[in-house]
């Protein structure tokens, strides 16, 4: 009975580290399917950003010739400031989405099972990492843009304002947006880098899953 009492807790140890296997590459697969839908939406969110930010120089020329006064940059109707709105939800939903994928890396971090391809989940975590370092730093600089570029507009309408106020405020904002470009052209490599080490990963892990069932 002593024997065929272990052969038979054996097997259901067994049959329970094979759920705990499974479970973990289940729970592995969500998270790294999880990282390609945020890595599209961070996309998303960039392109919105960029394709606001190539509308300002009509809108702001525009207003330039329907307001000899510019007093719609006093009062704050002219639609530039529509656009440093829109730009600013942008830039918001950017950061709230930044802030889930590094929720997801820390899930993924979490997952130590030998059952799992450690070295490309590593790979990928360490990936992730640097791009939402890149994206916080890149939130930071284009907030300042914003403030500025609002600041500026507003400034045009005031009565000390000269010719002076309107050129040095557009040198201003051609360097940040030089800073940007250089800025979008690291987040594109590390976009290209997540997105080749979640293709890896998940390869990995549906060939896990796979064997499992």
């Amino acid at each position: 009975m002593k024997k065929r009492y272990l052969a038979t807790n054996l097997f259901a140890v067994s049959l329970f580290l094979t759920a705990c296997s499974t479970n973990d590459v289940a729970e592995a697969i969500e998270s790294t399917t999880s990282v390609e839908t945020k890595t599209e939406q961070i996309v998303d969110d960039l392109n919105a950003i960029t394709e606001q930010e190539k509308n300002l120089q009509q809108t702001f020329e525009a207003t330039l010739s329907k307001d000899e006064s510019l007093s719609t940059f006093g009062d704050g109707t002219s639609s530039v400031f529509e656009n440093v709105d829109a730009r600013s939800a942008s830039l918001s939903e950017l950061k709230e989405t930044t802030a889930a994928m590094k929720e997801e890396q820390i899930l993924l971090d979490e997952k130590m099972s030998d059952d799992l391809p450690q070295e490309e989940l590593d790979k990928l975590t360490t990936s992730i990492e640097h791009l939402t370092a890149s994206l916080d730093d890149y939130v930071t600089h284009y907030e300042t843009v914003l403030a500025e570029q609002a600041t500026y507009f507003t400034d045009l309408s005031k009565k000390e304002a000269t010719y002076e106020t309107l050129t040095t405020g557009m040198e201003t904002i051609n360097e940040q947006d030089a800073k940007t470009k250089e800025w979008l052209l690291q987040l594109d490599q590390q976009l290209v880098e997540v997105q080749a080490s979640h293709k890896t990963t998940m390869k990995s892990l549906d060939q896990l899953n796979e064997a499992s069932n």
